[in-house]
């Protein structure tokens, strides 16, 4: 008879085949994410109005340009209510993962076209002139998260285990 493990073993190698189980990332729980799904579509029915108000306010940092992105900031604001309105419904983790898809592509979509179409101009207020080079560093930085936030939750779909 053969012990299940070798008895010279050190006490905490004898779970190593355990160590990934255990570690692994556990998702939240089904009453947590509805809590964000509803509190994500009120803040961007919320920012939806906002977006779409801003030309009225004629705010002297926004150029005449904004109006050519403002399809897709209501176009990514769309998405971003859809997929969370999807996830709140269908509770399949499939489903979840392939709404997080979408909405970071979209979200990675409306970064490129807000770097490449940049409608602010900081240079004529006091002490704000640093914001025209910030604002596109940290868009980078947003692109950069998004397509890694659609690379890990394609992983996720591929290679989910229930």
């Amino acid at each position: 008879m053969n012990p299940p493990y070798n008895e010279n073993m050190p006490r905490w190698a004898h779970r190593i085949d355990d160590y990934g189980k255990r570690h692994w990332h556990k998702d939240k729980s089904s009453d947590k994410r509805q809590g964000e799904y509803i509190g994500n579509i009120i803040v961007n029915l919320i920012f939806l109005w906002l977006v779409n108000k801003i030309p009225d306010w004629h705010l002297g940092f926004i150029r005449d340009n904004y109006n050519v992105i403002l399809w897709i900031l209501n176009v990514n604001i769309l998405v971003q209510i859809g997929g969370s309105a999807l996830a709140l419904i269908i509770h399949f983790p499939a489903i979840r993962y392939l709404s997080k898809i979408i909405t970071e592509s979209a979200s990675f979509v409306t970064q490129i076209v807000i770097f490449y179409i940049y409608p602010f101009d900081f240079t004529h207020f006091h002490g704000l002139f640093w914001l025209d080079w910030f604002i596109p560093i940290a868009l980078i930085i947003g692109m950069v998260v998004s397509a890694l936030k659609v690379i890990s939750n394609l992983w996720k779909l591929i290679f989910w285990r229930s």
